[in-house]
Parts: C-alpha cells; sequence; structure tokens
C-alpha cells in the first residue's frame, strides 16, 4: 500500500514538473524579449485591457521609441485607472520623447468649466488664456516643479468643452524598460497623485472657485452643497447646475425636510436648487476666507 501512494505521489509530482516546464516553454515563446516585471502583469489576470493591449504591442520604452522612429504608428495609451492619463511617445526635434498628460480630476474640472461657461462668449477666449496661467495654483505646493506644463487642449470632435491638464515630457534615450521610465520621473510623483480620483490635495470644487475668483474668473460655487456649477449651460439656460451626472440642477445638500412626509407615497421631497451667492456676498465670503 505506501509503494502505490509513493508512486501515485511521484506521479504527480512529475506531472506538475512537466506541466511547469511546459508553462515555462510558453512564456518564453509568448514574450521574447519581454521583460519580467511586465510578463508577470500580463499573466497576472489583474491588469486593465488598455494596459494589457499597450504593453503588448510596446513591452519596453525601446520598442515604442523604434516604433515611432520608423514611422510605425501611434504610440499611445489613454487610461482611466487611478486618474485621467494619456501617455504618448512621440518625435520632438527628431528624437523620441515619452509625453505624460494627467487631466485634473472632476472637481478641478468643474470649476475650471464654471468659469469659462460663466463668462462672456466673446471673453472665453481670455478666460481660457487666464486659466491656463492659473492652473499651476491650483495643484498643492510639492507638485508646482520645473518640467511641468499647464495644458488647455481644444474640444474634441462633438465636444464642447476643452479639457486641461498637466504634461511632462521626458527624453526616451537612455530609457529601456518601463520601469527605467517610472525611475526617471519620480520626481513628477507628487504630481501623480494629486490628479489621482481620490487625492484631496488639488483644489476643487469651491477652493478652485474661490483661486479663480481672485484671478477675475466668474467661476460660482453653490453655498450648501460646494459644487462648482454655471447658470450658462446650453441643455439648462438660466438654471443653476452643476456638472455631475446625478446632480444636475440638484442640490444634494438641500434641505427638502419640511416637504418630506412618514408616509413615502405622500412625500413630494425630491432635493432643491442649487443656492448660489452673488458676486458681492461671493467677494466677501472670498476675502473672509482669505484672512
Amino acid at each position: 500500500m505506501a509503494s502505490t501512494k509513493k508512486s501515485v505521489s511521484s506521479r504527480a509530482k512529475r506531472v506538475g514538473r512537466q506541466k511547469a516546464s511546459a508553462e515555462q516553454r510558453r512564456q518564453q515563446r509568448e514574450y521574447d524579449g519581454v521583460p519580467a516585471e511586465i510578463v508577470k502583469l500580463l499573466e497576472s489576470g489583474d491588469i486593465l485591457p488598455e494596459w494589457d493591449t499597450f504593453y503588448r504591442a510596446f513591452p519596453t520604452v525601446t520598442a515604442a521609441a523604434e516604433a515611432i522612429t520608423r514611422g510605425q504608428g501611434e504610440v499611445r495609451l489613454e487610461s482611466h485607472e487611478h486618474e485621467l492619463l494619456l501617455l504618448q511617445v512621440v518625435q520632438e526635434d527628431g528624437e523620441p520623447v515619452v509625453m505624460t498628460t494627467l487631466y485634473v480630476p472632476y472637481g478641478t474640472r468643474d470649476a475650471l468649466l464654471s468659469g469659462l461657461f460663466n463668462s462672456a462668449p466673446a471673453d472665453r477666449d481670455q478666460a481660457l488664456d487666464t486659466m491656463t496661467g492659473i492652473l499651476p495654483e491650483l495643484l498643492p505646493d510639492d507638485a508646482r516643479i520645473d518640467g511641468v506644463e499647464a495644458v488647455v487642449e481644444p474640444p474634441a470632435a462633438g465636444a464642447l468643452v476643452p479639457r486641461f491638464a498637466y504634461r511632462f515630457k521626458t527624453p526616451a534615450h537612455g530609457l529601456t524598460t518601463w520601469n527605467s521610465y517610472y525611475e526617471a520621473t519620480l520626481r513628477f510623483s507628487p504630481l501623480r497623485e494629486a490628479m489621482t480620483w481620490i487625492d484631496p490635495r488639488a483644489a476643487t470644487d469651491a477652493e478652485a472657485v474661490a483661486i479663480l475668483r481672485r484671478h477675475g474668473i466668474p467661476a460660482a460655487s453653490c453655498a450648501q452643497c460646494g459644487h462648482a456649477v454655471t447658470d450658462q449651460h446650453p441643455a439648462w439656460p438660466g438654471l443653476w447646475v452643476d456638472f455631475i451626472a446625478e446632480g444636475g440642477p440638484i442640490c444634494d445638500d438641500y434641505d427638502d425636510s419640511a416637504l418630506a412626509r412618514d408616509n413615502e407615497l405622500d412625500s413630494v421631497a425630491i432635493g432643491g436648487p442649487h443656492q448660489v451667492l452673488t458676486l458681492e456676498e461671493a467677494e466677501q465670503t472670498d476675502h473672509a476666507a482669505s484672512r
């Protein structure tokens, strides 16, 4: 009996070694020249589709730079994993460059759009120029470093509004793996962190509105919920709305308790409108906050 158990155990170990060897050969064929850390990501099953596609096409910075140098198409990754990121390899002055664009988080974007919509149509080009200069002020101090460019991209085809972002560029010369790129750009880590969906340090909503107003941009925010708002939205002219899909004209913090009833069938409590201070009231509030 003991001999039989030993035989079964040995056979199982042999089969396991054979499977491991076959898997190793498969990976060597499929990932020839791909760095081990990228292979691990691709095999993990825990990688977003856009990153999987990008890393399979360009497993190293070297591969991406060669593709651009040879004119073999676009090297581009747009990801929404932790922030809105655009990673590209482009040619500048005949040399490949890794260009990283980090778009502002939603609350910052909303304040900027409020300022844009609330500006008179004839003044919007000037407002955009002013906002480009203000963009660094919306960052925490440790993210305001040399090499970061404030960017306002024109509206994409079919879009109504521009996109606001921060960008930095890194020469691809001397970089090999994507790990070497991340190591070469460690000084931009505070910027990356400030652009994530959950980092609270970048100025957003009411805080960003106050900064914009100090520069003469007529941004506005709701005095109750704090969301940036406009009454010049193309779909809601004359009505204060925020830029949150689930909110729009409804203020989350509006007190509608007087409309509520114990019986849900009798209740008409559905929220209420945003409360926006007049220009004079907003200026007094901003002045008091800055003291």
